[in-house]
């Protein structure tokens, strides 16, 4: 395992050297090393335990192993016959440098950071994001399902350019299945070989690839026929116009598989259900209030990281506004 220079200056600027404050250190570890023991606080330990959600154990492990690096690389350099005039040998430009870096780094995590987490986001920007429908329709929604599927279904449009529908009754109607589930069979079988990594495909990117390498217009007794490929998300609580017979093959069961093929009156699906959301926040889930609240604080989570990264910016460029740098005339 190696570290960063940066980060081992980082650890040791807490952790390990002696200096005039013993009396406020708890040192829970120390490791002896050429020009002087390193120390570990127990600071550090709980910092890195919040920072990587560690164990206090696994944490002061990790502290221990990036002092044990700093103890090895400073006995290798007492070994010179030249010893370097600084125990990290770095010239003193880059040494200032990290030390900056290390100071940017605490001011980051003790000051910025604070003071912009997600109960600090203003009132302003949450009721923009909750505004924009994009954002809240993935946040809060009802149970939704996500699909994609192979259908067959006549080649000839209408004037709407949609695919005309089969005969849906009598002796054509079963003309039309018979052929149109011949036609489809080759494609079936080729999808029922892959079902598993269908299902595990959440983007649907398999069945895409497949259907666009396999033949997509038949000629047959019944007229020519087409596949199309769909893939779409929808919540059976308000697919009130869906087709009743496609929902109730795809609602059967939550669990994802491939269903079908089976005929509605658009033609033969087969249909892959890759996944159920659980509904989330959605209207009537909580008494208004709570339900208001509950929004606002999911919200808040899930801007908080951009939130934050547009407050860093725009502090750096107030700081560079304070600092007005002028030419000397001749210069200019």
């Amino acid at each position: 395992m190696r570290f960063s220079l940066a980060a081992l200056i980082g650890l040791l600027a807490i952790a390990g050297c002696r200096d005039d404050r013993q009396g406020q250190r708890d040192v829970v570890a120390r490791i002896d090393a050429p020009g002087g023991a390193l120390e570990l606080d127990r600071r550090v330990v709980e910092q890195l335990a919040a920072e990587a959600q560690l164990s206090e154990a696994e944490a002061r492990e990790r502290a221990l192993d990036r002092l044990r690096w700093v103890a090895a690389r400073r006995a290798e350099l007492a070994e010179r016959q030249t010893p370097p005039e600084h125990p990290d040998d770095l010239d003193p430009a880059r040494r200032e440098q990290l030390e900056r870096a290390a100071l940017v780094r605490l001011w980051l995590r003790e000051v910025f950071e604070p003071a912009h987490s997600a109960a600090t986001i203003p009132a302003r920007v949450v009721a923009q994001n909750m505004n924009d429908p994009s954002l809240t329709r993935r946040l809060f929604h009802p149970e939704l399902w996500f699909v994609c599927q192979a259908l067959i279904v006549p080649a000839e449009t209408g004037d709407d350019g949609r695919n005309l529908q089969p005969p849906e009754h009598g002796e054509a109607a079963a003309r039309w299945q018979a052929d149109a589930g011949q036609a489809f069979a080759p494609l079936v079988a080729r999808l029922e070989a892959v079902a598993a990594d269908l299902v595990d495909d959440t983007d649907c990117a398999l069945l895409g690839r497949i259907m666009g390498l396999s033949a997509r217009t038949f000629e047959t007794p019944s007229g020519v026929l087409t596949i199309r490929f769909e893939r779409f998300a929808f919540a059976p609580s308000e697919a009130t116009s869906f087709d009743r017979t496609w929902l109730e093959h795809v609602t059967a069961g939550a669990e994802p598989r491939l269903i079908g093929p089976f005929a509605t009156r658009f033609g033969l699906h087969l249909v892959v259900l890759t996944r159920v959301d659980p509904a989330s926040l959605q209207d009537g889930s909580l008494p208004p209030q709570q339900l208001a609240a509950a929004r606002e604080a999911r919200l808040r989570e899930e801007i908080e990281l951009a939130w934050r990264a547009d407050q860093l910016q725009r502090t750096i460029a107030e700081a560079r506004d304070r600092r007005v740098v002028r030419l000397a005339a001749e210069l200019e």
